[in-house]
């Protein structure tokens, strides 16, 4: 079998796999890959979400690097290089200290974040957990970075099967998981005569501080079971 048959067999495998009702692509990363958990998230403009996680303690740490707007994801994806963190020390405490304190209780001691890159463009990250510290093998590493390859073709080829205007369903849950933290947002924008931008940082402070993923603090605001309090003029606030 040569590489490029390979490669296709691989893709297909794949896009089957993450259009499956429970979409494997997660556990199977964490089976070929022989690590603790895997979460795949896609980023960039309204599209931007988890496509899966391979268990809820990862789905909290994904979840937390959106709430707060950092962590090893966002560093990949924004350098365009795997981050590689084998155990969290002081930097990694300092870099992204919500994100360690919880994995820290999660039982994680090491981290390794990989962008999805195609022809120059980021289209999101792989992100590996693992209970011990250290840093990967070099075959886990080597076998990383061509599952990283083929998971970006794979989600290229998902949206490439759709028509013109339409979204793969594989990523339609990812959009809709978006779209109502932007919705929430905006009624936080208006309920406080506050640019959008505030207002979201202000759903995520909500979210941290309640111990709650953000996109069901959004959930509650859009439903209107939740309102977000003015604390501007509030002694202590700041001004």
């Amino acid at each position: 079998m040569n590489t490029e048959q390979a490669a296709r067999i691989a893709v297909a495998f794949a896009r089957e796999t993450a259009t499956s009702p429970t979409s494997r692509l997660c556990a199977a990363c964490v089976d070929v890959l022989g690590v603790t958990g895997a979460g795949i998230t896609i980023i960039g403009g309204d599209h931007a979400g988890p496509i899966c996680v391979s268990d809820p303690h990862i789905n909290a740490l994904e979840d937390l690097q959106f709430t707060i707007g950092q962590g090893p994801c966002r560093d990949a994806f924004h350098s365009g290089q795997p981050v590689h963190v084998a155990r969290f020390d002081v930097a990694a405490r300092n870099r992204w200290p919500p994100f360690v304190e919880l994995a820290d209780a999660s039982g994680i001691g090491a981290v390794f974040a990989y962008p999805l890159v195609s022809n120059g463009s980021r289209i999101g990250v792989l992100t590996l957990y693992q209970q011990r510290e250290g840093d990967l093998t070099p075959v886990q590493n080597g076998d990383t970075l061509a599952l990283a390859d083929i998971l970006t073709e794979t989600l290229l080829s998902l949206q490439d099967a759709e028509p013109a205007g339409s979204l793969a369903p594989a990523l339609e849950d990812v959009v809709a998981y978006r779209a109502e933290i932007y919705q929430a947002s905006g009624m936080v924008a208006i309920q406080l005569q506050i640019p959008a931008s505030e207002a979201l940082l202000r759903i995520r402070a909500h979210a941290f501080a309640h111990d709650q993923p953000v996109d069901v603090v959004a959930a509650d605001i859009v439903a209107r079971r939740l309102r977000l309090d003015d604390d501007r003029h509030q002694p202590g606030a700041e001004a």
